[in-house]
């Protein structure tokens, strides 16, 4: 329940900005949305081409998925 109010008052919040703002917002996000994953996956690969022990790519690697998984948990995507 507490996550349908908050998705609410962000929608609400969203629609009372002006279109060029709303427009702004939604493009970044999905520029984050559409890139996160894939960069986290490439830094991934990138380490296991290197081979060896897992080295500063994989680390990077380890905090994009972090930072996707935050992102999933935004209610910004269901709003815009």
């Amino acid at each position: 329940m507490a996550k349908e109010i908050k998705t609410a008052d962000l929608r609400s919040a969203m629609q009372q900005l002006d279109p060029t703002t709303y427009q702004e917002i939604r493009e970044s996000y999905y520029r984050i949305a559409d890139n996160l994953k894939p960069l986290a996956d490439a830094l991934e690969k990138a380490d296991a081409d290197q081979g060896g022990n897992a080295g500063p790519l994989l680390d990077e690697h380890f905090l994009f998925l972090q930072m996707y998984d935050l992102l999933r948990k935004s209610s910004l995507g269901v709003v815009v």
